[in-house]
C-alpha cells in the first residue's frame, strides 16, 4: 500500500500521509509522493484546495533519521515534502490528528492554516537530536505568530498542546479527533465552487502582502487582480445574482 493516499472529494484533494507503522515519517518515498500530489492537486482543474492529514494517531514524526546526512542534498531531499506543501498555489490545511514532531511540525506550518485534534501536539524537536531547526522552519514561524511563541517552541524546546497552539494564534481550532476531517473538510465549504484561479490570484496576493511591504505596493497588485475578476464571467454573474436579491428584496 502507497504510504501516501490521495484522493479528491468535493473539489478538495485529500493528501493523507499513510505509513502509521512508522508515524507516518518523511521518508524520501514519502516526499517525492507528497511533492507529485501537490503537483496532481495544482494540475486539476476541479480541484480548488488541498488538506493533509495522517493515517493512525501520529500527524508526522518528522524525518527519517538514517536519512539524516550532514549534505545540502540529502537535507534538501528532506525538505521537499514539506516545501511543495509551503510552495503551493492552491489554500492548504493541515489536518493535524496527532503529534506533528521536527519535520512534521514543519509540514504543518507549511499549510496555510491548521485545525488539530484535541489530543494533537506541535513539538519542533530539533534540540533533541541536537539539530539546528531547518527546512525554513524559523521564517514559517515568525511569519506566523510573534518572537515570544516562537522562541519558546525554538530556542526553549517548549511544545505546544492544541489549546496553546490555539490561544497563542499558530492554529485556527481544535476539535474532538473523531470530528476532525469532517471540521476541515467543512471549512472548505464556500470556496469549493470558486473558479480556482481566484483563489491562486488571491493566495498569491496575500503572500505578497507581508509587513515589508508598503500599502501602496499591495494597492497596485489589487486593483489589477480586481480589474480581471471583475472581467470574468463568474464575478459578473455573481454580481447580477446580488442585484437581483437587491431588487426584490426592495419591490417586496
Amino acid at each position: 500500500m502507497s504510504k501516501v493516499l490521495y484522493e479528491v472529494v468535493n473539489n478538495i484533494a485529500k493528501i493523507t500521509l499513510n505509513n502509521p507503522q512508522k508515524r507516518n515519517m518523511l521518508d524520501e518515498d514519502t516526499n517525492n509522493h507528497l511533492v507529485d500530489f501537490i503537483k496532481a492537486a495544482e494540475s486539476d482543474q476541479d480541484v480548488v484546495a488541498v488538506l493533509i492529514s495522517g493515517s493512525g494517531c501520529v500527524f508526522c514524526a518528522g524525518g527519517q533519521l538514517s536519512e539524516i546526512k550532514p549534505k545540502k542534498e540529502k537535507l534538501e531531499k528532506i525538505y521537499s515534502g514539506f516545501l511543495s506543501v509551503a510552495h503551493c498555489s492552491l489554500p492548504t490545511i493541515a489536518a493535524v490528528n496527532g503529534p506533528a514532531v521536527g519535520a512534521g511540525f514543519n509540514l504543518a506550518l507549511a499549510c496555510d492554516i491548521r485545525i488539530m485534534s484535541d489530543e494533537a501536539v506541535l513539538d519542533p524537536k530539533f534540540f533533541s537530536l541536537g539539530l539546528h531547526p531547518g527546512g525554513g522552519c524559523s521564517w514559517m514561524l515568525r511569519r506566523l505568530c510573534g518572537w515570544s511563541v516562537a522562541s519558546s517552541l525554538l530556542l526553549f524546546a517548549q511544545p505546544l498542546s492544541a489549546h496553546e497552539a490555539v490561544e497563542k494564534g499558530l492554529v485556527l481550532k481544535s476539535v474532538k479527533k473523531e470530528k476532525l476531517q469532517e471540521t476541515a473538510m467543512a471549512y472548505t465549504n464556500l470556496i469549493r465552487h470558486l473558479p480556482k484561479e481566484l483563489l491562486m490570484r488571491t493566495k498569491k496576493t496575500l503572500l505578497a502582502a507581508d509587513a515589508s511591504c508598503n500599502i501602496n505596493d499591495i494597492l497596485e497588485i489589487e486593483t489589477q487582480e480586481q480589474i480581471w475578476a471583475l472581467q470574468q464571467p463568474f464575478s459578473k454573474k455573481s454580481i447580477d445574482m446580488v442585484f437581483k436579491k437587491i431588487s426584490n428584496s426592495n419591490s417586496s
